[in-house]
């Protein structure tokens, strides 16, 4: 299912099997580290390393989602214990691993909320994105509560961020001190082509 989900943004299940051997497990990881590496070769500045943990951990929280929309039996109160937290520190490595794949949450949160915008689901994956911002940019989240720190310490990372904010035309995080000098300085005079409403409001508030 990973694999069909990078190649070609496609979920493709063969069943109820929530269960994950160790050697699917060591598999993923090496498809998932090929890809970041490939994603790597247009990468500013120095490249955070890949993250194992991070990216097997997105892998699995994903594919168990795309299992739990597609054919729910499990109660609602054992979504915490099917859907963990990650529990190891979170690195610009960890974030840039786990965008493999949580980047495709947002669309499978939305298509949820087509089947059941009741479901109890959709906050907790909604959760999992307000921590891993990075990959749910283009998702309407509580951007006054998100955690920047560890994102702006990066320059790598922070370049990355700035790129999707400019992508998907999110003014409220493009305000934020961490991007909008960097904002400003990467579009310079080309701003109005690239983000006229970016450029408009910064020169409203000189």
């Amino acid at each position: 299912m990973i694999r069909t989900l990078r190649q070609n943004e496609e979920i493709m299940l063969y069943g109820n099997i929530l269960h994950i051997t160790d050697a699917e497990a060591q598999e993923v990881v090496v498809f998932l580290k090929k890809e970041y590496e490939s994603e790597a070769l247009n990468y500013p500045y120095s490249i955070p390393s890949f993250d194992d943990a991070a990216a097997l951990w997105a892998a699995k929280t994903v594919y168990v989602a795309a299992q739990l929309i597609l054919y729910r039996e499990t109660k609602n109160e054992a979504l915490p214990v099917i859907l963990p937290d990650f529990t190891v520190d979170v690195t610009p490595g960890a974030i840039l691993s786990c965008d493999l794949c949580l980047r495709f949450l947002p669309a499978m949160i939305v298509q949820l909320k087509v089947i059941d915008s009741e479901d109890e689901l959709i906050q907790v994956l909604e959760n999992i994105l307000q921590q891993w911002h990075y990959s749910g940019i283009n998702y309407p989240l509580e951007s006054d509560t998100l955690e920047h720190s560890v994102i702006t310490a990066d320059k790598c990372l922070q370049q990355l961020y700035a790129n999707r904010i400019i992508d998907y035309k999110k003014l409220k995080l493009a305000k934020l001190p961490g991007y909008k000098e960097l904002l400003l300085a990467n579009m310079g005079l080309y701003a109005p082509e690239f983000w006229n409403e970016f450029k408009t409001e910064m020169t409203q508030h000189e």
